[in-house]
């Protein structure tokens, strides 16, 4: 098993760093990509995809199923709104909260971006040998678990309504 400690610099050098490295470059991942002709970040496809299954949420609600603070939540739903993307408005049963919902060019955006993504998944799913495919979901899975675990052991901050593993 490899070891996750220090090797020669502060960064560990184990299984995990290094195949989200490669990941992470092969696909481009941090910078911005074209989404059935739109050009989106990782933020905004994630919001995107939270925001299309709801009708509305809080701006809290949201920055918790993203995992991001608050401020962050706030700039990138500025920015989804500047786009035309998200409707931003004061929540009527309590004013010092945002409810969001997708305009309805914020939900053709993310109809166009869930399409481009369902085509990409589908290949490289699809490249990917049955026991593969076996093992990535057993992997994935077995990783978002000792990510909750350790998630619950070092934050106070209670899971979403209804959130759950992998499935959702």
């Amino acid at each position: 098993m490899p070891d996750a400690t220090m090797a020669s610099g502060p960064f560990p050098d184990d299984v995990l760093r290094r195949a989200m490295r490669r990941m992470f470059r092969l696909s481009s991942l941090l910078e911005p990509h074209d989404h059935g002709g739109l050009q989106v970040t990782v933020s905004e496809v994630m919001a995107l995809g939270e925001l299309a299954d709801v009708e509305t949420i809080s701006q809290q609600d949201l920055a918790v199923l993203l995992g991001l603070e608050k401020s962050t939540v706030s700039r990138l739903a500025a920015g989804l709104e500047s786009r035309g993307w998200l409707v931003r408005e004061r929540d009527p049963a309590n004013r010092r909260y945002y409810r969001l919902r997708l305009s309805d060019e914020g939900r053709e955006a993310a109809e166009r971006v869930g399409q481009d993504l369902r085509s990409h998944h589908a290949q490289l799913l699809g490249a990917l040998t049955p026991t593969e495919l076996e093992a990535l979901t057993i992997g994935l899975t077995g990783l978002t678990r000792a990510l909750e675990t350790l998630h619950d052991g070092h934050h106070s901050q209670p899971p979403a309504p209804g959130s759950g593993g992998l499935e959702e």
